[in-house]
């Protein structure tokens, strides 16, 4: 287990340089599951009739959710976010005690390139994931990098 070293949520308004949008079937459902990620509601924008129009969710600074009412496409977003010092594990364990039926925690599990990824699919069906870069593999990933891309053009060699 590593000590969770995750900053303090930014409630700063700023112009936003990405973001994912995911429609949900149930707003306050998702507001809640991504609660359990570890988002904080920035705001909720009200529709016409007094429904919710939008969620805004934020993890870290420049990892925002807006959650809309609507139909979902099961697989059809996913977003990648640095997992910023959490403890997957923990997470993943949390995670799984508490996620509603048709949500899915994948991992954590490594991949080829240097990080361990926490899959989150929720309800509807959208994606993220949480990457953590693994620091005890930092020299391999150093001479992989030296070894396999040149400098200049950024062109990878096979």
């Amino acid at each position: 287990m590593s000590e969770n070293t995750t900053p303090a949520i930014d409630r700063t308004i700023y112009p936003m340089p990405m973001f994912a949008t995911f429609h949900v079937a149930d707003v306050a459902a998702a507001e809640a599951f991504y609660q359990a990620v570890g988002f904080i509601t920035l705001a909720t924008i009200p529709a016409a009739d007094g429904s919710t129009a939008l969620i805004h969710l934020r993890r870290m600074r420049y990892q925002d959710l807006l959650l809309v009412p609507g139909t979902p496409v099961r697989g059809s977003t996913t977003v990648s976010f640095a997992a910023g010092g959490a403890d997957l594990f923990a997470l993943a364990t949390t995670l799984g005690a508490v996620a509603p039926r048709g949500a899915h925690i994948g991992g954590p599990a490594d991949t080829a390139w240097f990080t361990t990824d926490l899959t989150i699919d929720d309800p509807d069906g959208n994606r993220i994931i949480l990457t953590a870069f693994r620091e005890s593999e930092l020299a391999d990933a150093q001479e992989w990098a030296r070894e396999n891309i040149i400098d200049g053009d950024s062109v990878i060699k096979n």
